[in-house]
């Protein structure tokens, strides 16, 4: 995500780590890997329930082998919606495809439903009309066992797969081979009941799992239809609010908004900060944000927008701070602020220079622009004179050349202190505020802070008192 920092901070759009991108490529391979492994083992199953089916012609068994054909189906749809759910953004689609899964979920919800409705027609038409057929052969039974085997083994790894990458199309695929464990025990209970005499304990059963597998159905499509109409995950604004709230540097949240598509979070907000922050502390504070966002919401997708706030600032900063949007004042000064006894009312004075080369009129529009602005800061200004002067916004000056005498007597006055190894680069600068003088002095490499500070400090007096007229000695301190 890009941050603009200082005053009009904002944030929109980063361009992902290459960690994060990597860690999303893995993640599409691995819920594609699982996804194949479920259409294969649909496959197997499907086939096996077919064979015996036909060969026993057990109606039991080709039921079965029609509800494998549609978990089949289901992994099939699955495999395709994780494969175009990973690809990422382009022209069209700039969130990415993840809604691909949210679709793939409602879609085998609605086959599961289908099922549900097929199984209690068909126990409540063979409980009525005493038409129940179950061939209770030894191969039927070792299907349906080997059935048991691979749907435990592959729900399961939907399951986990479902839950790490918190994707509802192979969740809903895991809950499709999860009613296949069920109707096969159903099965498997129907051959037992052949065996003992009591073929009815078959649609019975099936009645229990149809309406066990109808609710879990339902879950998932509401949480599908949730998740595609971007309803915000329950509790979690507040927790990650709560938690960017407790961030270093940030004031105020002022708008949070979080939705999910398929697996990945949303999460775009708008944080108030202190103004007149740099352009780098302003980013180190936005990633700041998006960590503590991460650590609720890992692997999520967030866009910080910085607001400038004005907390703890004095009347003089705020209106600097302002003055600052203008590209045309070069500086303010000479600020001075009263608050009516009375009304409570402010009255604000101060000197603005304008760029030089503005005609009056210009300078006397963007004034106007700079005290309507700082009305708008300051509710309370009852009254704001401007004074405007004409300067160059960026302060002209020159570098005078020293006579080697003044050069050799401002040497001897540093060299006085016996900390100092030697004196380099002295100058004289002439600007509109003064001329001030700058050196280099080098000292012992051992010297302290403390110590080196006071013989810079010597050392501007020295010079201050040889040059009287200068406004400002800068020294600057190297080790030897």
């Amino acid at each position: 995500m890009h941050s603009d920092g200082g005053d009009r901070g904002g944030r929109s759009g980063r361009t992902e780590p290459k960690s994060t991108a990597a860690d999303g490529a893995a993640a599409g391979r691995e819920k594609r890997a699982v996804a194949l492994g479920s259409v294969v083992v649909g496959i197997v199953l499907t086939g096996l329930k077919l064979v015996v089916g036909v060969l026993t012609g057990s109606l039991g068994m080709l039921s079965e082998a029609l509800h494998s054909a549609l978990d089949l189906g289901a992994a099939v749809i699955t495999f395709f919606s994780v494969k175009v759910a990973a690809r990422p953004p382009d022209r069209d689609h700039h969130y990415g495809h993840a809604k691909a899964e949210n679709l793939s979920a409602l879609a085998e919800a609605v086959l599961l439903f289908a099922t549900c409705g097929w199984v209690v027609w068909e126990a409540a038409r063979r409980l009525a009309q005493g038409d129940i057929e179950v061939e209770a052969t030894v191969w039927s039974f070792a299907v349906m066992g080997v059935s048991v085997v691979l749907d435990i083994y592959i729900s399961r790894r939907l399951k986990a797969a479902a839950r790490k990458h918190r994707s509802q199309a192979l969740e809903a695929d895991a809950l499709h081979y999860s009613s296949d464990i069920l109707s096969s025990t159903v099965v498997i209970a129907g051959l037992i009941g052949v065996r003992l005499g009591v073929p009815q304990l078959d649609p019975i059963a099936a009645l229990g799992v149809a309406a066990l597998v109808a609710v879990a159905s339902l879950r998932l499509s509401l949480r599908a239809v949730a998740e595609l109409m971007d309803i915000a995950p329950h509790g979690l604004a507040d927790e990650i609010g709560q938690r960017v709230r407790a961030v270093a540097g940030v004031e105020q949240v002022e708008s949070l908004r979080v939705r999910r598509s398929g697996g990945v979070t949303f999460v775009d907000m708008i944080v108030s900060a202190r103004r007149g922050l740099a352009l780098d502390q302003a980013d180190d504070l936005t990633d700041r944000v998006e960590a503590a966002v991460r650590e609720l919401a890992p692997g999520s997708d967030v866009v910080v927008h910085l607001h400038p706030a004005a907390t703890g600032e004095s009347i003089e900063d705020r209106v600097r701070a302002v003055a600052r949007r203008f590209a045309a004042i070069g500086d303010v000064h000479e600020i001075s602020c009263y608050r009516d006894g009375a009304s409570g009312r402010l009255f604000l004075t101060l000197h603005a220079n304008v760029a030089a080369s503005s005609s009056l009129e210009e300078a006397h529009r963007v004034v106007d622009d700079l005290e309507a602005a700082l009305r708008e800061e300051l509710p309370l200004l009852e009254q704001v004179e401007t004074h405007i002067e004409s300067a160059d916004v960026e302060p002209r000056g020159r570098r005078l050349d020293l006579s080697p005498a003044m050069r050799e007597t401002l040497e001897r006055c540093v060299r006085h202190d016996p900390n100092v190894g030697g004196v380099h680069d002295i100058f004289m600068h002439e600007l509109p505020a003064g001329r001030v003088v700058t050196c280099h002095l080098i000292v012992a490499r051992d010297l302290s802070m403390e110590a080196a500070h006071e013989v810079a400090t010597q050392a501007e007096k020295c010079i201050k008192e040889v040059l009287p007229d200068v406004r400002d000695v800068v020294v600057h301190t190297e080790p030897q």
